[in-house]
């Protein structure tokens, strides 16, 4: 289940990045959490090495760019008959980028190496599960 914020507990950002270093160990790209109204974004984790692939500026487009792009409001709005979204993957050459939607402003995103197996729904409950542990709303 995707909590509804207004109410929620504060997502434990720490046990999600510990979670996903366990999983996923050097191939653990980096990790934001967004709020899509004001653009804002918190870098969570973000690989040893990997800030010299990208500089802050193109950090900012490629999370900027994410936000814009895939907004909860635009999926849902494309597939509105499908309910509610939860989350994206998409699968790039060198990365694969998971969206976790935790309401239609905010979302956290993971960025992971290309060749990691994630399936959903199972992925995306064990992430709440890590953000929220004492139990998603």
């Amino acid at each position: 289940m995707i909590p509804n914020r207004n109410s929620d507990p504060t997502p434990d950002y720490d046990r999600l990045r510990t979670f996903l270093k366990e999983r996923f160990e050097d191939d653990l790209r980096w990790v934001a959490s967004f709020d899509a109204t004001s653009y804002d974004y918190t870098m969570h984790y973000i690989r040893p090495g990997l800030e010299t692939e990208l500089s802050t500026h193109e950090f900012d487009v490629v999370v900027h760019r994410t936000i814009a792009l895939f907004r909860r409001p635009y999926v849902e709005e494309v597939y509105a008959h499908l309910g509610p979204a939860r989350s994206l993957v998409i699968e790039h050459e060198r990365a694969t980028a998971f969206h976790l939607y935790l309401s239609d402003e905010e979302g956290v995103i993971i960025k992971i190496a290309a060749g990691n197996e994630v399936s959903v729904p199972s992925f995306t409950e064990q992430c709440i599960e890590a953000l929220f542990p004492d139990g998603a709303p």
